[in-house]
């Protein structure tokens, strides 16, 4: 049987975290050039700070997902953001990051399904996005 080199393992380790946050702090960067570029007020379901019990973390972050892309934007370049935000939330890297929650401590916290939240208008969605984001950016810190 083979020895694994511990300072291996480590810098696998770190090199997956660092990548973990190059794309959360990118996604954190492209949604604000979204918000920047909105060009009407639609109304969103949107999770706020208050609604985020530690294991409805990764419900609300697909809750935000699902809806990235009815944000109103006409910029091409802003849509492929959009595209973008989405794709890169999917990615097991990210999922893997918020989904820490043991069955048993999952189904006490009652996550909400998207729609249960309220609606709220698109800049405000932005902002509570990006807050989810940041949190999520600094629990791997």
């Amino acid at each position: 049987m083979t020895d694994i080199n511990p300072m291996v393992c480590w810098l696998a380790v770190q090199a997956e975290e660092s990548q973990k946050m190059l794309m959360l702090g990118k996604v954190i960067h492209e949604l604000d050039k979204i918000k920047q570029g909105m060009v009407k007020t639609t109304t969103l379901n949107s999770p706020t700070i208050n609604d985020l019990q530690d294991c409805c973390v990764a419900s609300a972050l697909e809750c935000f997902r699902s809806q990235v892309n009815h944000l109103s934007v006409t910029d091409s370049k802003l849509k492929r953001t959009q595209k973008f935000i989405f794709n890169e939330l999917r990615k097991k890297l990210i999922v893997n990051a918020v989904s820490t929650c043991k069955s048993e401590e999952k189904q006490k916290a009652q996550c909400k399904s998207c729609d249960a939240y309220k609606k709220v208008d698109d800049g405000i969605f932005v902002e509570n996005f990006q807050t989810l984001l940041e949190k999520i950016y600094a629990s791997q810190v």
